[in-house]
């Protein structure tokens, strides 16, 4: 839409299709962004707590993002597969009822639609639940008191939180999303409708440059 209020014909980005690619991409440009954070961290750290928690500061909150966007991304794509999945009503109030976590209710839903054997099964499980994890203790942090934790490129302990939200984190938090999408896409499904869905996110990441087919 123009600024007179007009639709232009031209639209950019497969992106009507789905939003999972818009949080993948906030996820991959955050990662740059932590991974120059993380590197000045040894770079520049000494005595001084001030410049120490700014450069902490630094690689925490583009971490947090990059995580709360997997997340985000993930439960997008639950909600685009579970129409598909062939879920009960009988099942999915069961799931309230024993307060099924997040990650197992998104495994389950991937599993029915695409006949995710027991070995990928658990695979899956493994880097979804360390995503939603991580990303329900950013959005929903505790008031718990957590111990002070270490970090290998810092002589200090520090809050849990400069520990779990660093760029290593949110790097095999955004590797295994993106991975587990790309196995989905290429491993095909029980719907032709979920492949097309699929095949529209591949190529809008395609088009974000936040992932490359091979040829």
């Amino acid at each position: 839409m123009d600024d007179e209020g007009k639709t232009s014909g031209n639209l950019v980005l497969s992106t009507a299709y789905n939003v999972v690619p818009i949080w993948l991409k906030i996820a991959h440009d955050n990662l740059k962004q932590s991974k120059l954070a993380s590197t000045a961290i040894p770079e520049h750290w000494d005595e001084e707590s001030e410049n120490q928690k700014q450069l902490l500061m630094r690689e925490l909150a583009p971490s947090m993002q990059v995580i709360v966007a997997c997340g985000i991304a993930l439960d997008g794509l639950y909600d685009t597969l579970r129409p598909h999945a062939k879920l009960s009503a009988e099942e999915i109030e069961a799931w309230k009822k024993k307060k099924t976590s997040r990650a197992k209710q998104i495994s389950e839903v991937f599993r029915r639609t695409h006949k995710l054997k027991k070995e990928t099964y658990n695979e899956f499980f493994a880097c979804i639940d360390q995503v939603m994890k991580f990303r329900d203790k950013a959005v929903h942090p505790s008031l718990k008191l957590e111990n002070s934790c270490s970090r290998p490129d810092v002589d200090v302990a520090v809050d849990w939180k400069f520990s779990a939200y660093r760029f290593t984190n949110a790097e095999v938090c955004f590797n295994n999303t993106v991975n587990l999408v790309a196995y989905l896409y290429e491993n095909g499904s029980i719907s032709t409708k979920i492949d097309k869905s699929l095949s529209n996110i591949i190529e809008a990441l395609e088009e974000l440059k936040v992932v490359q087919r091979n040829a």
